[in-house]
């Protein structure tokens, strides 16, 4: 019904389709193979799983990071040659990090443990709790936790979001007092049904669709816009496979919890983003000089695709790793 969307959940649906819970007491050989440990919050609600960087002596520096839109859990059972292989499903940036560093990784709701792969079902728990007031609460008990239990006296707190992880991180930043540094990466800057419109009208300037094309997908989208705001906590999903209640969680321009932040603040953009428009990107600096702020650091990875993907002779190159560390160097400054 919207084209242009199809970038935006194109991960989703193809996770959706392919992939079941295997039994959870495989998940101490993912643990050893790479390095981390699960730590548990239980509550008489609800448990909260996040996983931490193994460690012989408590460090004194935090780096968390938030992941983005797709419901990937933290790990998969992949079957090569017969036999399961624990896989992850997030960049190794803590390997990068001296023992100085802890590192964590919130699981997102009903998504802790290990996964098979083949046949995987997202779980309905996902459904009911994804949405950001949620995540942020999961991940603000984390950080806690995390400071009372597995550190000594706490130097630095840094926490960065991919993507719909950006978002969340910008609310996390105003209401968990201990961090000190804040990565915003690949994040909407406002509304996303804005900047759906906004592709819709980049695809006509491009001569991809015509203006009346574009327009209609426009209105169909302000269309279903108006479904979510009538309906806000529905917890039905629809055809990308999210809820009511998830979008609407989302509606709040990031840009204006951004404005409100006054640790610093370091955003990093990609000038060919399928997802999030670099044109929209812009709109940071500028707003940031207009309220005479200066703790933002403005950043581009060029040429780089969502996930920092850049061509060249051989393919794609990742260019991840690359930002990161220039993202940890930063926080030293």
């Amino acid at each position: 019904m919207y084209p242009r969307l199809k970038y935006f959940f194109l991960f989703f649906t193809v996770l959706a389709l392919n992939a079941q819970k295997s039994q959870t007491s495989n998940i101490a050989t993912a643990l050893e193979k790479y390095g981390l440990t699960e730590q548990r919050i239980i509550s008489e609600n609800d448990t909260v799983v996040y996983y931490l960087k193994a460690y012989t002596t408590k460090p004194d520096k935090l780096v968390v990071f938030i992941q983005g839109t797709d419901p990937f859990p933290i790990f998969f059972n992949q079957r090569s040659n017969g036999e399961l292989t624990p896989t992850k499903t997030f960049n190794s940036d803590y390997r990068l990090l001296d023992s100085t560093y802890a590192y964590a990784i919130v699981a997102k709701p009903g998504l802790s443990g290990i996964f098979q792969k083949e046949g995987f079902t997202v779980p309905k728990k996902y459904h009911d709790k994804n949405y950001r007031e949620y995540r942020v609460a999961q991940i603000d008990a984390s950080i806690d936790d995390i400071l009372e239990n597995h550190m000594v006296s706490p130097k630095k707190v840094v926490v960065y979001g991919h993507s719909e992880g950006a978002q969340i991180a910008s609310s996390l930043a105003l209401k968990n007092e201990h961090i000190t540094h804040l990565g915003f990466w690949s994040g909407n800057v406002l509304n996303n049904f804005y900047e759906f419109a906004l592709f819709e009208r980049i695809a006509a300037l491009k001569g991809q669709q015509n203006d009346s094309t574009a327009h209609e997908n426009i209105m169909g989208l302000l269309g279903w816009y108006q479904s979510i705001i009538t309906n806000p906590n529905s917890t039905e999903m629809d055809n990308w496979g999210f809820t009511n209640k998830r979008w609407s969680s989302y509606e709040e321009a990031p840009l204006n919890n951004l404005l409100k932040i006054d640790i610093p603040i370091y955003t990093l953009f990609a000038t060919l983003d399928e997802s999030t428009p670099i044109e929209t990107a812009y709109l940071l600096p500028v707003q940031f000089l207009q309220k005479r702020k200066n703790n933002l650091s403005f950043n581009l990875c060029m040429g780089c695709d969502h996930s920092y993907q850049k061509k060249n002779a051989n393919g794609m190159e990742s260019q991840w790793e690359d930002e990161f560390k220039k993202f940890i160097s930063w926080t030293d400054l």
